[in-house]
């Protein structure tokens, strides 16, 4: 994911073409882990998530070429197709619950509470935010100094500058000079990942 990185409208182009696996092999690695943590929190039991994950990225390879910019963004888009596929998945798993009750046989229950669209467009932003952010520091901590991550970690969890100087044996100015480079590459790198990943 370097400056050879292509933009992520080109990349989207390009995992429309069925034939072009490096891209949809790319496309996959962004979004797969994404889609299954979506799913654990919509409270899909863990064992269906793989399952699941892979519905969805089935979906999206078959339907990815009919995605129109002009009418959605991506993300729009995506939210959609996830919701559509989970809600697809447990009316049949109902369906067959029922069947398999009628003889007198064990089934699987669908899990309760599905978000509606709302709560579940909140709880996909949301998921959606982390996941950028969390990305973009494993992304720049590649980058960084052991020491200046230990500070930026610490930081994290509100650790007053003082006690992470303290702590780490450090000059109260390190400390703050440390923390806004790191800021700073958080920020560029999570800007860059929203220009890449959001259409």
């Amino acid at each position: 994911m370097g400056d050879e990185f292509l933009t992520r409208n080109t990349l989207l182009q390009r995992a429309q073409n069925p034939k072009d696996e490096q891209a949809w092999e790319e496309f996959v690695s962004y979004y797969e882990t994404f889609i299954f943590i979506l799913l654990r929190q919509m409270n899909i039991p863990h064992q269906d998530c793989d399952d699941l994950t892979q519905a969805v990225l089935l979906k999206l390879w078959k339907k990815l070429a009919t995605f129109d910019p002009a009418r959605a963004k991506f993300r729009t888009w995506l939210s959609t197709l996830i919701r559509n596929t989970v809600i697809n998945h447990w009316n049949s798993v109902s369906r067959s619950k029922n069947r398999v009750e009628k003889y007198g046989e064990n089934a699987v229950e669908p899990p309760t509470g599905l978000p509606s669209t709302p709560e579940f467009d909140v709880m996909f932003q949301r998921e959606w935010e982390a996941y950028i952010t969390n990305l973009a520091l494993k992304n720049i901590r590649e980058h960084c100094s052991k020491n200046v991550m230990d500070v930026f970690e610490l930081v994290m969890k509100e650790v007053p500058s003082s006690e992470i100087a303290q702590r780490l044996g450090l000059k109260r100015s390190t400390v703050s000079s440390m923390k806004g480079r790191v800021m700073e590459r958080l920020v560029r790198e999570v800007r860059r990942l929203r220009t890449e990943l959001e259409l």
